[in-house]
């Protein structure tokens, strides 16, 4: 075992010396996604090197490992298995002193990475090189390769140089963006094919792309070469035929086959800070961007094309999905505006005149050559590229929040995106927010409930629940706001507080922005109530609504969240005709805080100066201990599904009133949180108790019983009435189906089944099963009608006997 340790070792040493050893998930714990193999674990910036028992013991787990690109090294890496060989190839026959490593989709090549050159090149991806091949690059301290271990397979190490390595050659130098333009060669030419145009079209763009001509006629000749089987009718000479050409083309700017100014060429024309302006475009005074042509007298004219000139500064590359999106900056007057945009918007007409409004000078006139600008730039500059998100939380195997988050950029595309990305700042420490904020309201339970679930959104996806709704309402001055706010000071200050005036639409898209972070909305009073309800049923789905578009569908967000809403009027209230709304919502009725004016004054004070630290010292307590605390939120949710006592609805909120008490639970033990748990507990008999919309069917029959008592002139007794609803008979309350059909609604069937179950009406056996309901006789006819248990009305308050007249007499 020592032996194989130290094989992988000494083999790092001498491939990658003083390299980092970091460790990549591999084929751990079942996986067998290859990309997500080669993803690290955890944060491996900041992270320590493995040890040797580290790499031994991880190997043994099928983890790989990973080595990061040391100063002085640079490696070059083509994911294409038959030009990698063809490249090899190149370098054995030329004397290039380098280290080879096969890969299962192509090979990597390590180089010597210390003149300025070669440091200049950079990390990129998918860049086209001077031979005409795509490669990836990895720089010094920039990136980290897959070390081949006997757990990689078909990644080994092929050849190692006895002798010092060579400087990366030149002909390996970056070319342009392959993503953008592909390489136009085909290799290997094993027969004549498009060789003559191939090579025609690589020389015009070496030459475009400011490659001079000995360098370009070099590296065509080692293309022709090695990477060139057929020769018959394709002399050597053919090549600086080829780039004589395309020499005398670009230099005359004209298009081989109109004669015409090509609007593609782009010879470097200007360079600051390393941003590189194509021509024949030129930035002037104040920078505004000129467009310089010469006339058909050979006259230079320049053209005023926008008044600012725009640069590319960052590529984006979607985590979740393959999207990418640009940085773009200009100046205006004296501050630098930052933009991002979709990779669409600087190539769609429509998209690329919205930025009018942000300020940036295009126009139905320019619009077009800043198109045209936009293509040629990202040609010949190299773009810093990173990973972006375009939203928090739970994204694949990792978790983003702004603050700690440090290795991907977050996105925010839109006003209401940057406000709630902005909400996560931190002001003060973990534990002042414990002593200014939490003490103030540790004995009220309903506020502190508020304020846990506040911290439990963030663990609903570990806990596999789906999103839900805890809602605090009451009369006006009982501290609402105030609570909210301090639910909303776990992660940061009060722009991350909407109110309920907003479109479903808009809501949507915030809960799909925070994904895992709590939404908080304030006070009900102001959302138009025939949104409430909706909104209920689609935040708790955790998806948008399906939309159509021109294309197809839209893309539908998702979220895992809680939803923390405040109200003078509850939210069962608002969907009290909708029996699924009550098990998606955690109802908090009346003064959450005691009416202390002098204690809520200081508990806004200290809200301004304390917020965000707190949540993020959960959270690293959560991610940390997660695997092992998980398996005790089954006990706190077996615990209030037997409070249940099989009432439908309060099972389905038991195991999100679980994950509450089970985070106050984690706060209390993990760091020192001075919670009365057992009140917490309490709560839930309140909910039981206090809303009866909780209990859904036995709502509704009090709300028919009520509707019954209010109308006894529905009710049959002994002469039939005009609206029929039910019968009373000897002591006996029967309701007519219709009646319940119209008044249940899409709930009818669902509610008499769960009657029947707990024994709220009367059922019979027919056949193998029970049914509600059976034929009555009354005044001479027939009716089929469901009976009610007359012990359960009386129990609810309710007598429909009616009093003749000779009793009232009497």
């Amino acid at each position: 075992m020592q032996t194989k340790i130290a094989s992988y070792t000494s083999k790092i040493t001498e491939l990658l010396p003083n390299s980092k050893v970091i460790k990549l998930i591999g084929y751990t714990k079942g996986n067998t996604d290859y990309q997500k193999a080669k993803s690290p674990v955890g944060s491996w910036k900041n992270s320590d090197s493995l040890n040797e028992e580290q790499i031994s013991g991880w190997i043994d787990q099928d983890g790989w490992i990973g080595v990061r690109i040391p100063k002085g090294r640079f490696l070059v890496d083509v994911d294409d298995t038959q030009e990698g060989e063809l490249l090899k190839e190149l370098l054995e026959g030329e004397n290039i002193h380098h280290h080879a490593i096969k890969t299962p989709n192509g090979f990597q090549f390590i180089f010597k990475g210390e003149d300025k050159k070669t440091i200049e090149q950079g990390q990129y991806q998918k860049y086209v090189n001077r031979l005409g091949i795509a490669q990836d690059t990895r720089a010094a301290e920039k990136g980290y390769i897959v070390f081949p271990t006997e757990t990689t397979k078909g990644r080994y190490v092929l050849t190692q140089s006895m002798g010092e390595l060579d400087e990366v050659p030149h002909y390996l130098y970056k070319v342009w963006n392959g993503q953008k333009t592909p390489s136009p060669m085909s290799y290997p030419y094993d027969g004549s094919g498009s060789r003559d145009g191939d090579f025609y079209d690589l020389s015009r763009r070496l030459l475009t792309c400011g490659v001079s001509k000995k360098d370009a006629l070099e590296s065509l000749q080692l293309a022709y070469k090695y990477f060139v089987p057929y020769k018959e009718d394709f002399p050597l000479s053919t090549i600086k035929e080829k780039v004589e050409s395309a020499f005398k083309k670009v230099k005359e700017g004209k298009d081989e086959s109109t004669n015409e100014i090509a609007d593609f060429e782009t010879h470097v024309n200007d360079t600051s800070d390393k941003k590189v302006i194509p021509k024949p475009f030129k930035v002037g005074a104040n920078a505004t961007l000129f467009e310089e042509k010469e006339d058909k007298d050979g006259n230079l004219i320049t053209k005023l094309v926008s008044r600012k000139t725009p640069y590319i500064t960052k590529e984006f590359h979607n985590v979740e999905r393959p999207q990418v999106l640009y940085e773009i900056e200009w100046r205006e007057q004296n501050r630098t505006v930052k933009e991002v945009v979709p990779a669409s918007t600087i190539a769609i007409r429509k998209e690329l005149l919205e930025l009018s409004d942000k300020g940036f000078s295009v126009n139905d006139n320019n619009v077009k050559k800043i198109i045209t600008y936009f293509d040629q730039y990202l040609l010949i500059n190299t773009i810093d590229q990173h990973y972006a998100v375009e939203r928090l939380g739970h994204i694949k195997d990792t978790f983003i929040h702004p603050a700690i988050t440090k290795d991907v950029e977050i996105m925010a595309i839109d006003h209401g995106e940057k406000q709630l990305l902005e909400g996560f700042k931190v002001a003060g420490t973990g534990d002042t927010w414990k002593k200014e904020v939490f003490e103030r309201v540790k004995q009220q339970p309903k506020a502190v409930f508020f304020i846990l679930s506040s911290f439990a959104s963030v663990i609903t996806k570990d806990l596999r629940l789906q999103p839900f709704v805890v809602d605090l309402s009451g009369t006006t001055s009982q501290g609402k706001t105030t609570t909210l706010k301090a639910a909303g000071s776990v992660w940061g200050n009060e722009s991350l507080i909407s109110e309920w005036n907003a479109t479903k639409v808009s809501i949507e898209r915030k809960a799909a922005y925070l994904n895992s972070f709590p939404l908080l909305l304030d006070d009900t009073r102001k959302a138009d109530e025939r949104i409430l309800k909706d909104v209920i049923y689609q935040f708790s789905g955790g998806r948008s609504k399906g939309r159509g578009s021109l294309k197809g569908s839209q893309r539908e967000y998702t979220w895992n969240n809680i939803l923390l809403s405040t109200g003078e009027v509850s939210l069962n209230e608002y969907a009290k005709n909708q029996g699924g709304a009550a098990a998606r919502i955690i109802p908090l009725i009346d003064e959450p805080l005691k009416k202390d004016h002098e204690n809520i004054i200081q508990l806004h004070e200290a809200m301004e100066s304390n917020y965000g630290a707190i949540g993020i010292d959960f959270l690293k307590v959560w991610l940390e201990n997660k695997k092992d605390l998980i398996t005790e939120y089954h006990n706190f949710r077996k615990f209030y599904v037997d409070k249940a006592k099989g009432n439908e609805v309060l099972n389905r909120l038991a195991g999100y009133y679980a994950a509450v008490h089970f985070t106050g639970s984690i706060l209390k033990d993990k760091m020192n949180f001075d919670i009365d748990l057992k009140a917490i507990a309490g709560l839930f008999d309140d909910i039981a108790n206090e809303n009866k919309s909780t209990d859904k069917p036995m709502q509704f029959l009090e709300e028919i019983l009520t509707d019954l008592d209010s109308s006894r002139q529905d009710i049959y007794y002994d002469y039939l009435p005009q609206v029929h609803k039910a019968i009373y008979k000897k002591g006996q309350l029967y309701l007519i189906p219709a009646y319940l059909s119209r008044f249940l609604g899409v709930e009818e069937k669902a509610t008499r089944r769960e009657w029947l179950k707990r024994g709220l009406t009367v059922g019979k056996q027919e056949k193998n099963s029970y049914v509600d309901y059976k034929p009555l006789k009354h005044k001479g006819k027939t009716y089929r009608v469901i009976p009610v248990n007359m012990d359960i009305v009386k129990e609810l308050g309710f007598d429909f006997e009616e009093v003749s007249g000779n009793d009232f007499l009497n």
